[in-house]
């Protein structure tokens, strides 16, 4: 007797769940996006974030596509909006460290260093 197909498909391991997580000042700098957009033109916050969203779920399908710098971070450019989602990874986290808008660097990366080590010395 052959064996079941259904013990193959049993056996196979389902791709591990990404889970998001997010530093509370990532949190309130999407949220100051979303009303300075929403304040300019009716429904832009709201683009804005479903353009964030959209970004989320490509960053979770495939978190590694992007390279690290060397304090492992990875950015993402949210399409059609000038916001980059910058984020670490640890196991099957992705935490999200800024919504950080593309300014000139000095300004960009000073909060952005701060979480990093913030990060670091906290447990995930």
């Amino acid at each position: 007797m052959c064996p079941s197909r259904r013990s193959d498909e049993k056996s196979q391991s389902q791709p591990e769940q990404i889970i998001l997580d997010y530093h509370p000042a990532a949190i309130d700098e999407l949220i100051d996006a979303v009303q300075f957009y929403e304040s300019h033109q009716d429904n832009l916050g709201y683009r804005f974030l479903d353009a964030v969203d959209a970004a989320l779920e490509i960053i979770k399908k495939d978190p590694l596509m992007w390279s690290s710098d060397k304090l492992e971070r990875r950015k993402y450019h949210v399409k059609k909006f000038p916001y980059l989602l910058i984020y670490k990874l640890s196991n099957k986290f992705v935490h999200i460290l800024a919504v950080a808008h593309i300014a000139p660097i000095s300004q960009k990366f000073s909060s952005e260093v701060f979480r990093t080590k913030e990060l670091e010395s906290s447990t995930c």
